[in-house]
């Protein structure tokens, strides 16, 4: 009777104490004394290890990359239970970093003490300079249009430049007009009133511009001359040839001595195939025969 009482306080007794002295129970007030001190490390650490104060939007991944070391190291150094618990204004050991103590342990503590103030104008600062990007690129993206457009009226310039030469291109060195035709003449020039010359020509057959020079006109607006052609030569004379069956050239054209400008005809006032031919200095109708090349 009494040996049961024995064995039941010793049962339970041992039990309760043997619990109560379990490692496990003393592990996790230990933990809880482990995490409180881990802040208490980067504190009591500033002489030997340098702290990095959290601001928002950062990770350890990124406080990592900053000091260039690894997250692994960050968080076996400050006994964390995961990358991701984290707050801010957390402080944190950057474990083998301590060379940084001499110049940055000021810069933590004012850290510290603005911990969103440090992070915020870092922040601004690029969307700032993204915008002066932007403007900067814009005044510079101005003259580029600006260039361009002057560009086009430069390169109008020396079209318009180039059409002047091309209107009145250098005299192809003759002393003579070439004959347009070959054939007879059939009026001369006192015959034709001081117009010109009429050369018996077969219909249809190559009429050759006289001399280099531009086509100022091509039309039967004339009346009694039919299809004309007239052309401007750098010599100050204009040469007209009237009575075409066909014109080859446009208002513009340069055409260079013996170009093919049409084909002889009986268009206007004249009933068989013939050109008139005609040489103007100015305005002023010359007799041509003595002009043209013999």
């Amino acid at each position: 009777m009494q040996a049961q009482p024995a064995l039941a306080s010793a049962a339970p007794m041992p039990s309760p104490a043997a619990l109560g002295s379990l490692p496990t129970n003393n592990s996790v007030p230990a933990l809880a004394a482990a995490a409180p001190a881990a802040p208490a490390l980067p504190g009591g650490a500033t002489t030997n290890a340098f702290t990095h104060t959290i601001a928002s939007g950062e990770s350890l991944y990124t406080i990592a990359r900053r000091y260039e070391v690894t997250t692994q190291a960050i968080v076996q150094a400050n006994n964390l239970s995961s990358p991701d618990k984290i707050v801010v204004g957390q402080k944190v050991i950057i474990p083998g970093r301590a060379d940084l103590l001499a110049t940055k342990a000021p810069t933590t503590q004012v850290a510290s003490a603005t911990p969103m103030a440090a992070p915020a104008p870092a922040q601004q600062t690029l969307p700032q300079a993204a915008p002066n990007a932007l403007q900067a690129a814009a005044p510079a993206a101005t003259p580029l249009p600006t260039a361009t457009p002057q560009a086009a009226p430069a390169q109008a310039a020396p079209v318009q430049v180039a059409s002047v030469p091309a209107a009145e291109p250098a005299m192809s060195g003759s002393d003579k007009f070439r004959w347009p035709v070959s054939g007879r003449v059939m009026v001369d020039f006192a015959s034709s009133k001081g117009t010109g010359i009429n050369i018996e020509v077969p219909e249809g057959s190559a009429v050759k511009a006289a001399e280099n020079g531009t086509v100022i006109y091509v039309g039967s607006g004339v009346e009694g001359y039919g299809n004309l052609i007239l052309i401007r030569h750098p010599n100050g004379y204009v040469s007209a040839y009237a009575h075409l069956q066909s014109m080859s050239v446009a208002k513009g054209a340069v055409v260079g001595r013996g170009d093919t400008i049409g084909a002889s005809g009986m268009t206007g006032s004249v009933t068989k195939p013939q050109l008139h031919f005609e040489l103007r200095k100015g305005a002023t109708p010359v007799d041509p025969v003595p002009l043209l090349a013999g």
